[in-house]
């Protein structure tokens, strides 16, 4: 594999014959290949790319590299070599993907695959592979974790442009960073070998706080509105929202295990999968609290993060990513998210039928 590189199209196009949603397979090498996590929009702004992750070969221990789809599946391009790429955080507003490697913090235009170095990190290795990076709605504040020759963990941030770095906080080690859309408040995990906390922070580094609420399963932003969304640790079976100072969380509809969930930008819908047992991925309308079955995964959800479907929403609600090793190997898919399927998901329209 090659940086910048051309590949032929993979695409394999399905339908599911429960929705009636054309399903499109962005990948279909022998190496696995991932979406970057439902906290985020991996999108461009428009709608006409992509970003995922793919293993350099068929390996255990292969490093994964970060390519560029076109939506209609007849693109790929290869973005990054690097081995130790890791805080991979997409910007859809101003169309750029983050990263650190080497110690250094980069990014890349989507469409012109232009990449530069923005700043210098406070470590050179990276606390975990792939992505748990965030950045603002504008873009214009990135945040990862590192660490340093001693093993110390820094949560930082980097002022895009600029490439000022503020060391916001020192542990063994830091998790799921997901900073608001406005960028005026940070989350994250501090993981210690006793276990985890969950903490929010001023982007400036003042007032640390331990998150409030800690039945979310997994959870991120919802939009502007100072709320989480998120699913509910076992034996809860909802979708919910949180704002730090509530009494309880909302729940917006109960009755599946709703497990992986990511809101569009508006704040208007959320997507999840399920499990326990696997019943689809469902989209819901928040205004409405109404459900709508998009496609069943056919994944067989186990340990490696490339079996769990992890969907999110583009940026136009055109299409709804996620992961499915239904052949074999762990590989990208997009549903498409018609209009017919969206006019009768907001007006109160729920698909009923059997699971197939």
């Amino acid at each position: 594999m090659l940086k910048n590189k051309i590949y032929d199209s993979e695409r394999a196009i399905l339908r599911d014959p429960r929705s009636g949603l054309r399903i499109i397979r962005l990948s279909h090498g022998p190496c696995i290949s991932m979406n970057m996590y439902f906290e985020m929009c991996s999108f461009t702004d428009d709608d006409s790319y992509v970003l995922f992750l793919s293993q350099r070969w068929a390996g255990r221990d292969a490093p994964f590299d970060l390519f560029r789809a076109r939506t209609d599946g007849m693109e790929l391009v290869q973005i990054t070599e690097y081995d130790d790429l890791s805080g991979i955080v997409v910007s859809p507003v101003t169309n750029r993907v983050f990263y650190f490697t080497g110690g250094d913090v980069r990014s890349c235009d989507i469409f012109s695959l232009k990449e530069e170095t923005l700043a210098r990190a406070p470590g050179s290795l990276p606390t975990r592979q792939g992505s748990l990076a965030s950045v603002d709605l504008k873009g214009e504040q990135y945040f990862a974790s590192c660490l340093d020759s001693k093993g110390v963990a820094s949560l930082f941030r980097v002022r895009v442009p600029g490439g000022k770095v503020d060391t916001l906080y020192q542990s063994q080690m830091q998790g799921h960073i997901h900073v608001n859309p406005p960028g005026d408040t940070l989350y994250f995990c501090d993981y210690k070998k006793s276990g985890g906390n969950n903490y929010l922070i001023d982007t400036d580094g003042k007032n640390i706080r331990r998150y409030p609420f800690e039945q979310f399963a997994h959870h991120s932003w919802l939009g502007e509105t100072g709320k989480m969304q998120g699913t509910l640790l076992p034996p809860g079976h909802a979708l919910v929202t949180y704002k730090e100072g509530d009494a309880s969380p909302e729940a917006l509809t109960e009755g599946r295990y709703y497990w992986h969930s990511g809101a569009s930008r508006d704040a208007q819908w959320i997507v999840s999968d399920t499990n326990w047992p696997q019943e689809g991925i469902f989209l819901l309308h928040i205004p409405s609290k109404t459900v709508s079955y998009v496609c069943n995964p056919r994944s067989v959800p186990s340990h490696p993060q490339w079996t769990h479907p992890h969907p999110s929403l583009s940026s136009r609600l055109k299409f709804v990513l996620f992961n499915s090793d239904m052949t074999g190997v762990g590989q990208v898919y997009l549903a498409e998210l018609s209009d017919e399927f969206l006019a009768q998901a907001q007006s109160g329209y729920e698909c009923r039928g059997e699971f197939l």
